[in-house]
């Protein structure tokens, strides 16, 4: 049951992060260019796999990065309402 609702909470912080996040930034469009290049020198199979792979490395990287907001502000509100009692 626990895997199911761990699966469930990080579903939930990639649909999240997908709806922040935009990708049509110069950032996005230069890795898109670059991807476009390299394209027409390696088989697309490759291409795809490292696509992925660089998906699979940011989507870990923004979870990460999410919950450890999260945290943060977790321990920020518990430190303010200690304080308070």
């Amino acid at each position: 049951m626990n895997a199911k609702v761990d699966k469930l909470q990080n579903y939930t912080v990639i649909a999240r992060l997908d709806d922040a996040i935009p990708l049509n930034t110069e950032e996005w469009l230069a890795t898109e260019r670059l991807l476009n290049q390299v394209s027409e020198f390696v088989p697309m199979s490759m291409l795809n796999a490292l696509t992925e792979s660089i998906i699979n490395y940011a989507d870990d990287q923004a979870r990460r990065g999410y919950i450890l907001g999260q945290e943060d502000l977790v321990s920020e509100l518990k430190r303010k309402a200690s304080k308070i009692a």
